[in-house]
C-alpha cells in the first residue's frame, strides 16, 4: 500500500472532503482511501456526487472515530492518496440472510492481489457469513485487514464509502498488489465460564447453558459492578466484560455484547451455536502490552515479506477507547513509537476506531474480531 499523500483534518465536512479528494487526484493518486468520523454529518446527497465523479477508485467508511498519530476524534477526516490502483468489489446483502456473497467475490479473487482491505457495515447481522465467503473465495495467500464502519448510536445508516456512493448493508473488498504485515492482539482474560451457546440467531445470543443469555450474564457481572444491569446502563458495563469464543486451539476470539433486548444479548458479530464462550475482563497494562505485541507482529510480518516499514494502518476497536479512557493514548503511543523505530520518524500511524475488526494474522482463518488491536504495516513502493 503505497501512500503518496496523507491528509488528516480534526474536523471534517463534505466540503472539505471534496477539497481533499481533488488534492489526492492532483497528487497522482490511482485510488483513494477515505476514513471519516461519525461525529460529523455525511449526508448521502452531499457525498455521493463527490464519490461518483472521482476518476479513480474510492473506498472507506464512516467510523465511530478516526485517528492520526496520537490523536483520535469522532469529527475527523483522513484522506489517503494511494499510488496503486485498487480493485474495489462492492458486495450487497450483509443485512439479508439470503444474499449471495460468493458470485461477486469470485470475480475479486481472479485479480490475485497480495493484500485485501475488507470494510463492512459494522451493524449488519451477517458479517460473519460474508467474511467466511471472502476467505473461501480469495484464500489464505493474501493479507487481510479491515473493520466495521458505523455509529456508536447503533443506529443503522449509510456508512461505507464506495465508488457508487455512501451505502449501508454492504461489504467492500479492496485488492492491493503490495504486501501488508498484519499484527493482531487483544489482551483480554477469562473471568467466568465456560458456557455453551445453546441459542443464537446471527449476532444475537438467546441462551447460554439452556438459560436466558441475559440472566447468565447478569449473574456474573452484577456482583462485579455493584449495579443491576438494565437496557439503559448495559453497554456502560458490558464494554469492560466481553465474551470470548473458544477457538479449537484454546485461544479466544473476543465478541462484544452491546445491547440487552429482553433476555437476549445483541453482539457486534455472529456467535455460533454450540460453541464454548467465556466472560472476559481486562487490565489496562495488559491491553497496552497487547498493542505493543500486535505492532511488533505487524512489523516482523512485513519484514518477512521483504518490505521496509513506511507506516501503519490501524483498525482498533472503539470499545478499547471506552475501556481505557484517558490511557488509550498510551496504546497509540506504543504502536507509533515501534513503527517509527522500524520506519523512521516520518512513518505515520493512521486509521479508525471501529465496530469490529477483520484480519488474518497468518495463524487463523480470516475472522471478525471485537475489542482487538489490528495493525497493517505497509512498505515503500
Amino acid at each position: 500500500m503505497q501512500v503518496l499523500q496523507l491528509h488528516f483534518d480534526p474536523v471534517g465536512s463534505p466540503a472539505l472532503l471534496a477539497q481533499r479528494l481533488q488534492e489526492a487526484v492532483h497528487a497522482g493518486a490511482r485510488s483513494v482511501l477515505v476514513l471519516a468520523g461519525d461525529g460529523v454529518a455525511w449526508p448521502a446527497e452531499a457525498v455521493n456526487p463527490l464519490l461518483q465523479a472521482l476518476p479513480v477508485p474510492v473506498f472507506g467508511g464512516v467510523f465511530p472515530q478516526v485517528l492520526h498519530g496520537g490523536t483520535h476524534t469522532e469529527t475527523g477526516l483522513v484522506v489517503a492518496a494511494l499510488g496503486q490502483e485498487a480493485v474495489v468489489t462492492v458486495v450487497e446483502g450483509l443485512d439479508r440472510a439470503d444474499a449471495d456473497f460468493h458470485t461477486p467475490l469470485a470475480a475479486a479473487a481472479a485479480h490475485g492481489c497480495r493484500s485485501q482491505l475488507v470494510l463492512v457495515d459494522g451493524l449488519a447481522p451477517f458479517i460473519a457469513h460474508f467474511v467466511e465467503a471472502v476467505f473461501e473465495q480469495i484464500g489464505g495467500g493474501a493479507s487481510f485487514l479491515g473493520g466495521g464502519a458505523g455509529s456508536l448510536s447503533f443506529q443503522v445508516r449509510p456508512c461505507v464509502f464506495t465508488p457508487a456512493g455512501l451505502r449501508s448493508g454492504v461489504g467492500v473488498v479492496v485488492g492491493l498488489r503490495s504486501a501488508l504485515g498484519i499484527g493482531v492482539n487483544h489482551g483480554w482474560q477469562s473471568i467466568a465460564g465456560p458456557f455453551v451457546v445453546t441459542g443464537a440467531e446471527g449476532n444475537t445470543i438467546t441462551s447460554l447453558d439452556y438459560r436466558p443469555a441475559a440472566e447468565v450474564y447478569r449473574e456474573c457481572i452484577e456482583p462485579l459492578v455493584g449495579q443491576t444491569l438494565t437496557p439503559a446502563n448495559f453497554f456502560e458495563h458490558a464494554k469492560g466484560h466481553p465474551f470470548g469464543i473458544e477457538r479449537y486451539d484454546g485461544s479466544l476470539l473476543v465478541r462484544d455484547p452491546i445491547v440487552m433486548q429482553g433476555e437476549h444479548l445483541v453482539c457486534v458479530g455472529a456467535v455460533p451455536m454450540q460453541r464454548m464462550v467465556y466472560i472476559l475482563s481486562g487490565q489496562v497494562e495488559e491491553l497496552i502490552a497487547a498493542a505493543q505485541q500486535g505492532t511488533e507482529g505487524a512489523v516482523q510480518a512485513l519484514q518477512a515479506e521483504g518490505g521496509t516499514v513506511a507506516g501503519g494502518l490501524l483498525v482498533d476497536c472503539i470499545s478499547r477507547v471506552l475501556f481505557l479512557g484517558p490511557r488509550f493514548g498510551e496504546e497509540l503511543l506504543a504502536a507509533h513509537q515501534r513503527l517509527q523505530q522500524a520506519g523512521g520518524a516520518q512513518a505515520p500511524l493512521f486509521g479508525v476506531l471501529s465496530l469490529g475488526e477483520i484480519a488474518n494474522n497468518g495463524t487463523y482463518l480470516l475472522e471478525f474480531y471485537n475489542k482487538t488491536f489490528v495493525l497493517g504495516a505497509y512498505g515503500h513502493a
